[in-house]
């Protein structure tokens, strides 16, 4: 996976002897054994690290996951969606089931082609005829907007849904990532109106996004189904150029005291990139029109019908009971919209005369939103007073059901194809260096994958450290993140150490090992040695263990003797 191609240098002096794959026995209780460990180094400048997507598809997902690169605003995906539902075939529209349609027409109602029928505002087509003029003009005046204009602009449609039906989703609402004092449990919030973008979703093309933005807890979800969604193509590659030492440390395994390799990238995540290089990240092979082959949005409604309100307060909703509901069903993302629509109507009366020049009835809306007609010379009924989003509310629920649907039968799967993303990938591109480089402890796990080269389980390791106030010869004790891991991304054992770190008694009551930062490593709890040393450690099995440091067989080797005591 490695590709080295500029500025090696490589420390060696001496020959590394073949190891033997065969694992010794465990040692006993008071036996001892003697253990080399060797400090390899192949320091590397401007290494060319690139990853081709099936590199990408070889590692686990659950590593891939965690890896986030950027939140997604996903509003122009939502806004061409909508459009391209307006401006369906009339083919396309018949293979819509019938709810979908009824769907697709309350997104196109306009004032013009409103059927009022069956709800409070049937009264209103009595009244216009009464005058002499279309239904369609008083209900606009009352709106605020000419005959052919929509109910519901599909800004507000746009906006609503992102809101109220994404935003609630919990996995658009947070996203995982590192672990630290502002985030304990690990989630980070996802900005608005966006999904998080992981390196498992430009490695998959999002193929479980129905399943991810499905249905999760008491939320329904939002995407039924989505397939041919291509972000990334077959020439797609990720490079960084990396500054470290390439290889694995190595440590001891207490329990048959043999040599384990560490992987060694991990531990030099804060000094492994030069992010003041314009180039130390890049990534090729994103299509520059990402587009959506198939995508089924979800729309449920209430098993009931949602009456509008009959009071002012609370100032501005009213009464209703939709109020009250789930922000993703469809009764509360109508009042909503509705709500919006009324704030952007101005306070103003609408007179209505007869041809002789008598007043037949008045419709006003105050600056809240609340309508009274009133009909002079008893010339009818007209609607009890209400806010504009109680009436749109009664009408849009009136026509969801057009074509005998009974109420809870009107879910709405909105089948939409060939959809553009609306994503710009040099903006893409940019956000996830960004974000990578305020945020390096993201791609520990990712980094230390990319040379896979933890062997066995060990339970510390030898650094040797070649110039400065630090030189000299470490032992590190390995954390969480060193453990070996499955072909899922797993690691293979539980971190169950009680008692991390070098002691300088047997009760491990005088710990002489700290997290100080050592040649840039402030993770790990490490201890300088000396030949003569003596330590006293305890493994992730509660077994305890003298470690005795030998003379140096060289530069960059150190013996050691090992004694389990208990």
């Amino acid at each position: 996976m490695l590709a080295l191609g500029t500025s090696l240098v490589a420390c060696s002096d001496d020959t590394v002897p073949l190891p033997d794959d065969t694992p010794p026995a465990d040692i006993a209780v008071g036996e001892s054994r003697e253990l080399r460990l060797r400090y390899l180094a192949l320091d590397v400048e401007g290494f060319d690290n690139q990853l081709s997507l099936e590199d990408l598809q070889a590692m686990p997902r659950s590593i891939l996951a965690d890896v986030w690169l950027a939140d997604l605003d996903i509003t122009p995906l939502m806004v061409n969606s909508l459009q391209q539902l307006r401006m369906l075939s009339a083919e396309d529209v018949d293979t819509l089931g019938p709810a979908a349609q009824n769907m697709r027409r309350l997104l196109l109602m306009t004032p013009d082609n409103a059927n009022l029928e069956g709800t409070n505002m049937e009264e209103l087509i009595a009244l216009a005829a009464t005058v002499g003029i279309p239904p369609a003009r008083p209900l606009a005046n009352l709106l605020g907007v000419g005959v052919t204009d929509d109910f519901i602009p599909p800004d507000i449609v746009a906006d609503v849904m992102l809101e109220y039906v994404v935003g609630s989703h919990p996995n658009a609402t947070y996203r995982r990532g590192p672990v630290d004092d502002e985030h304990p449990d690990g989630l980070y919030p996802v900005a608005e109106n966006s999904l998080p973008l992981t390196l498992v979703d430009v490695v998959t093309n999002f193929e479980d996004m129905a399943e991810r933005f499905g249905p999760v807890g008491e939320h329904p979800g939002f995407v039924s189904k989505a397939q041919g969604l291509t972000v990334v193509a077959e020439d797609f590659v990720m490079s960084t150029k990396v500054n470290a030492n390439a290889l694995p440390y190595k440590g001891a395994d207490l329990g048959n005291v043999s040599v384990a390799s560490v992987n060694s990238i991990g531990g030099q995540i804060e000094t492994a990139f030069d992010y003041s290089d314009p180039n130390w990240m890049t990534i090729e092979g994103l299509v520059p029109d990402p587009r959506v082959e198939e995508l089924t949005f979800t729309v449920f409604e209430n098993d009931a019908f949602l009456p509008g309100g009959t009071s002012m307060e609370p100032l501005g909703m009213g009464t209703s009971p939709a109020w009250d509901l789930p922000d993703w069903e469809f009764e509360r993302l109508i009042v909503e919209m509705a709500r919006r629509v009324a704030e952007q109507v101005p306070a103003h009366c609408d007179s209505y005369e007869l041809g002789t020049g008598a007043e037949a009835f008045s419709a006003c809306v105050d600056e809240n939103g609340w309508v009274v007609m009133e009909t002079f010379n008893d010339l009818g009924n007209p609607p009890p007073p209400a806010y504009l989003s109680d009436l749109i509310l009664e009408i849009a629920q009136v026509r969801l059901h057009d074509g005998g649907l009974a109420e809870g039968e009107a879910d709405v799967a909105l089948s939409l194809r060939d959809v553009e993303v609306g994503v710009d990938t040099e903006e893409l591109i940019a956000q996830t260096r960004e974000n990578l480089r305020q945020n390096p402890e993201a791609i520990r796990e990712f980094a230390g994958l990319i040379t896979d080269s933890t062997r066995g389980d060990a339970d510390f390791y030898y650094v040797r450290v070649g110039a400065g106030d630090d030189e000299g010869d470490w032992l590190f004790f390995v954390t969480e993140e060193d453990l070996r891991l499955d072909e899922q991304g797993s690691p293979v054992r539980d971190y169950g150490y009680a008692n991390p770190g070098f002691y300088a008694d047997r009760e491990l009551s005088m710990k002489v090992s700290s997290a100080e930062s050592v040649a840039g490593d402030a993770d790990h709890e490490k201890v300088r040695i000396s030949t003569g040393d003596v330590l006293y450690v305890l493994d992730d099995d509660d077994q305890l263990y003298e470690v005795r440091v030998g003379d140096k067989p060289s530069r960059s080797w150190i013996s050691i003797e090992v004694t389990r005591l208990q």
